[in-house]
């Protein structure tokens, strides 16, 4: 990236918390782990905190936080390869020689072809019974 460009990125802060129950985050938590409803929690931040929020606040607030948990973490983007090299490069974006290109084919045309499914034993037909298939023996 452009020295100017992480410089500005750099000089940019943070952007406050958006909900006011943000720095009571660990408090809901806690509440919730003793077994706490959203309404004992509103009333407990109107007595104790002077924090007057509806239950349903304090729910959807709990629940954008769990989702946010549940994701993975971003993924880093691998660096911007040249555009010679890229047409080369692998699954990974590795850049492979002609060589190990080649080998690679070769190792796929040697792979041994996957087996046939076996033949059915059984015909069906929604409108007779279930029947043995054509040159299946009756020991089977």
């Amino acid at each position: 990236m452009d020295e100017r460009l992480r410089t500005l990125l750099d000089q940019i802060p943070e952007k406050p918390p958006r909900s006011k129950l943000e720095p009571h985050l660990e408090v809901i938590r806690q509440l919730r782990r003793k077994g706490r409803t959203y309404q004992e929690i509103a009333e407990f931040f109107a007595e104790h905190l002077k924090v007057t929020v509806a239950a349903s606040t304090i729910h959807a607030f709990v629940q954008v936080r769990a989702r946010r948990r549940q994701r993975q973490p971003p993924v880093e983007l691998p660096p911007m390869m040249e555009p010679e090299t890229a047409a080369t490069a692998g699954p990974a974006g590795v850049a492979d020689t002609e060589a190990d290109v080649r080998a690679r084919i070769e190792a796929l045309k040697r792979r041994r072809p996957p087996e046939k499914a076996p033949k059915p034993k059984f015909e069906y037909n929604e409108s007779e019974p279930l029947q043995l298939a054509p040159g299946t023996n009756q020991e089977g």
